[in-house]
């Protein structure tokens, strides 16, 4: 399990459920500043202030430059106008920009930013007309390089500010819906057909040129993914499209998950494995997580002292549906628990080692 010669691999998921930036921007630095602190995704309230909304894909539309999208009563679409809800997007993340700039002053490592993939957000967002972009080649094609081109200048943007590139991590539920043909059209009655798998990684390839060889494409599960009826394994997947690191879920891994994971340490892929979020409630529960890792790991063979390889990854999962909600018990102070837990976890499974 490779790791950055320079930090060692824990952060969260950014997702902060509480509008201050400057509130979960100071808490990342804090504890995180020995990993990876976590450029924070900043909620609104929702459903009459008993719900966080975080909206995944809202952070993704506003880094596209050249395509106008607005949010209507069924998602983002792409629009003939000027893109206003894509401006109210931006100008919230600038308030996280600032506090950036607060509080990493003087920081020499690299922050980590999590982005919708770019497969999640094309599925996500309609044309003017109401259909989905997913059906149309052109559209495809123009929204993956319009968004490739607007992360590799956030990236710029972030270095200025910071000295130091940030790492990303990409968020991709959507794969085996798009390669597996299982992604529904508006009616709902039927489903658009499946895209090959060489669109799929090509257009996966080309956005990890421009994040860097070391980018993180997280997975909602680590096994196969069925295409004309063959089991494709997804370590496959993100090796033909230049992967070289993943995270998944620790709650998604049984005894062939954790194979699975063995297997891609074996060929050299770097493993992030990110707890449930609920984790946080609770984090002086250090050893249970150790053994919540070391028990599994140590049954299919593999070694107690190999743990400190993983990336450990805490926090809520970016929401990207609709409506982007997190959890009801999705709260400021399990976020600090969060942040708190990802450090002391890969303290004690260093010492493990």
């Amino acid at each position: 399990m490779s790791r950055d010669s320079a930090q060692r691999s824990f952060s969260t998921t950014g997702v902060w459920p509480g509008e201050d930036p400057r509130e979960g921007t100071s808490a990342v630095f804090e504890d995180l500043a020995a990993g990876y602190p976590a450029i924070a995704h900043t909620g609104v309230p929702a459903q009459g202030g008993t719900r966080w909304a975080v909206d995944g894909i809202g952070a993704a539309v506003r880094l596209l430059a050249e395509l106008p999208v607005d949010l209507g009563s069924f998602g983002w679409r792409l629009s003939r106008g000027e893109g206003r809800d894509q401006r109210v997007e931006d100008s919230r993340f600038g308030r996280t920009l600032d506090a950036l700039g607060e509080y990493g002053e003087g920081y020499a490592g690299r922050t980590l930013v999590t982005l919708p993939g770019p497969w999640t957000l094309i599925r996500a967002l309609s044309l003017p007309s109401g259909a989905p972009v997913l059906g149309d080649r052109g559209a495809v094609r123009d929204v993956a390089a319009d968004y490739a081109a607007g992360i590799a200048a956030e990236l710029d943007r972030c270095e200025r500010l910071l000295g130091a590139r940030p790492r990303v991590r990409l968020w991709e539920p959507s794969l085996d819906a798009i390669l597996s043909g299982a992604v529904p059209t508006v009616s709902g009655f039927r489903t658009l057909p499946a895209l090959a798998e060489q669109t799929v990684t090509a257009v996966l390839a080309a956005l990890l040129r421009r994040t860097g060889p070391d980018t993180i494409l997280g997975l909602p599960a680590l096994g196969h993914v069925r295409i004309r009826g063959a089991a494709v394994p997804h370590r496959r997947l993100l090796a033909d499209a230049g992967a070289r690191a993943l995270s998944v879920p620790l709650e998604s891994l049984g005894d062939r998950g954790w194979e699975e994971v063995a297997e891609a340490v074996d060929t050299g892929t770097e493993v992030w494995l990110r707890l449930p979020a609920r984790a946080g409630q609770r984090p002086d529960a250090v050893t249970q997580w150790v053994g919540a890792l070391a028990e599994p790991w140590e049954r299919i063979g593999m070694s107690r002292s190999t743990l400190a390889g993983f990336g450990i990854l805490t926090g809520w999962e970016l929401p990207v549906g609709l409506p982007p909600l997190l959890p009801a018990d999705a709260s400021v102070r399990t976020a600090l628990g969060n942040t708190a837990l990802a450090a002391r976890l890969a303290d004690a499974l260093a010492e493990e080692s």
